[in-house]
């Protein structure tokens, strides 16, 4: 999976450099800043004592692992998903490998302005960050791994001075520590082992377990059954982000449902 992450992070630089070329990062940067939204995102997936777990709801045409999952409309589905009471969508913009695109969540936000909407790719550039403001994003994805500790405090500030909010996704606790560097307040824990494929929610529970209470806490990947649902409710997790097993679902608005009634 390295490989593949690696294979994806250096298909993204050179898409960053070609964007670079056509518009300069002073202009964007400029252009960025006279954007005043505030973001609610944080307020959307912190779950408060005695409500069900908040389900931030992913739009995802393909993964590295399965391919292509299933052909659909994008604003079609974001309209079952906020109808059947998802509190957040979460788009993959990224477009080689998971067939994503920015599009997506720009005609996302026109539609639904009031939604709150992660954009969800492979940032390690401020461009990118400026980039994901003028898409209407309210939030953005850092993902530890690919970051050295610095750049994920750089890259937090930069996204937290445009009112942007941040999943800083981690999968271990070298991770972790790069999350208490930069001073996070969101903190995503990927079940998924970047070097296996292998998904264990025991991620979650061991992590969670090291992080302070004042962190608002998303579980990632794996989650499918009303059953897991429970348990990361059980261990303090206030969300979850579910794209494969709604979008695979023979009902989807029904696994939403299923998902956010687990208590």
């Amino acid at each position: 999976m390295m490989d593949v992450l690696n294979k994806i992070v250096e298909a993204k630089k050179i898409r960053v450099s070609e964007l670079k070329k056509i518009k300069p990062i002073e202009e964007i940067k400029k252009q960025a800043q006279t954007i005043k939204t505030v973001s609610k995102f944080y307020k959307a997936i912190k779950k408060l004592p005695h409500e069900p777990i908040k389900l931030i709801a992913e739009i995802k045409k393909a993964s590295p692992v399965k391919g292509l999952l299933k052909e659909y409309d994008v604003l079609k589905m974001a309209d079952l998903y906020i109808s059947s009471g998802a509190d957040a969508i979460s788009v993959i913009t990224e477009e080689d490998f998971f067939l994503g695109s920015p599009e997506f969540l720009t005609k996302i936000k026109e539609k639904y302005p009031h939604v709150q909407v992660l954009r969800k790719d492979f940032i390690f550039d401020e461009y990118q960050i400026y980039e994901s403001k003028m898409l209407k994003a309210d939030a953005i994805l850092l993902i530890a791994c690919i970051l050295s500790k610095q750049q994920c405090k750089t890259l937090y500030e930069v996204a937290k001075s445009l009112q942007m909010d941040v999943l800083f996704e981690i999968h271990n606790e070298e991770d972790l520590e790069k999350a208490f560097f930069a001073g996070v307040d969101i903190i995503g824990i990927n079940n998924r082992n970047l070097k296996t494929f292998q998904v264990e929610l025991n991620t979650t529970f061991r992590l969670k377990k090291l992080i302070p209470e004042d962190k608002v806490v998303v579980s990632e990947s794996g989650i499918s059954e009303k059953v897991h649902v429970q348990e990361l409710v059980k261990n303090g997790v206030d969300a979850i982000l579910v794209g494969t097993s709604i979008i695979l679902s023979s009902n989807p608005a029904d696994k939403i449902k299923e998902l956010k009634n687990a208590k």
